[in-house]
């Protein structure tokens, strides 16, 4: 007997013990299962900045947790150790603990981050519904990749993303084993249901450059993207070898992508620290947690 599993956008078809793409997801007596639910790779208190969210509860710290796997094989993956392998014997956490510890710590919200919640979403979204209904904020960390049924599932449940767009349609294929356009659908649906998106490139110099940031911009803005991180990148995984983004680079790299219309750009991993105009007072400003150091009021998005 055969399976399809509609957890993302590849739909994989899974016969009785057998594993789909992402090797997280497995049938056993004619029912898919988790390969390891609840078991968490990675629990942390992180700023929600660190999402990176910008623009959504500034300021705030945010309980981040995430199971093992991903449904890209991206060669500079930064969180390789646990999105690309499984080790198995990890700790068992309850999406009612979860829930628990953040309250009990008054933290305002819970992420699933760090891997690729989309494969491991029955425990995001068990975990989601009793968050919401105490009270918590709920954050998507992700590639973007859904299926149309995974993003039905999830929409109600997650108030704030962060996804990734990664580059183009040849950077997605040959780098990545993943498809950009599944990730542009997936952010006009969101940003029409009214969550709250910020998306995050990661540039690699000698890939990236300013024809495909132009596009991007475009495709964003388009989608009603208000918020976009461009960040440097380290050498990690397969690309352990490459040098890392100048600051020069993402120098010019933002310049390009402040031509897209986008309202907030913001750089990562740099020193760099660009003004923004508050839609407020309409002065530049270089805001602290979201907040405008000129008015004091929030530049945008979700106290």
């Amino acid at each position: 007997m055969k399976m399809i599993c509609d957890f993302c956008f590849r739909r994989c078809m899974i016969e009785e013990g057998g594993w789909g793409w992402c090797r997280a997801r497995t049938v056993r007596d004619g029912k898919l299962e988790d390969r390891a639910y609840g078991h968490l790779a990675s629990a942390a208190v992180d700023p929600v900045e660190k999402k990176p969210l910008r623009l959504f509860l500034p300021g705030t710290e945010t309980l981040s947790v995430a199971m093992e796997g991903c449904c890209l094989s991206c060669a500079f993956c930064q969180n390789h150790e646990i999105a690309q392998s499984y080790h198995g014997g990890l700790p068992f956490v309850p999406p009612e603990d979860a829930v628990r510890y953040a309250l009990e710590n008054n933290i305002p919200s819970i992420s699933f981050t760090y891997t690729e919640p989309l494969v491991w979403q029955d425990y995001m979204i068990d975990t989601a519904k009793l968050a919401k209904d105490s009270g918590l904020r709920t954050i998507m960390v992700t590639n973007g990749e859904f299926s149309e049924q995974a993003l039905e599932r999830i929409l109600p449940l997650i108030d704030a993303y962060n996804i990734d767009v990664k580059g183009d349609e040849g950077f997605y294929r040959s780098i990545c084993g993943g498809s950009l356009r599944p990730v542009l659908d997936a952010i006009g649906k969101i940003t029409e249901h009214g969550a709250h998106v910020e998306a995050t490139t990661l540039l690699i110099e000698g890939i990236h450059d300013k024809a495909m940031i132009g596009m991007l911009g475009e495709e964003l803005r388009e989608r009603g993207v208000n918020v976009w991180h461009l960040t440097r990148f380290f050498p990690a995984y397969r690309m352990a070898q490459r040098k890392a983004t100048t600051e020069a680079f993402l120098a010019q790299m933002l310049e390009a992508a402040e031509r897209s219309g986008i309202r907030y750009i913001f750089p990562g991993n740099s020193c760099q620290h660009r003004p923004l105009t508050c839609p407020h007072c309409g002065n530049e400003t270089y805001p602290e947690n979201g907040i405008c150091l000129e008015c004091g009021k929030l530049i945008d998005g979700i106290a």
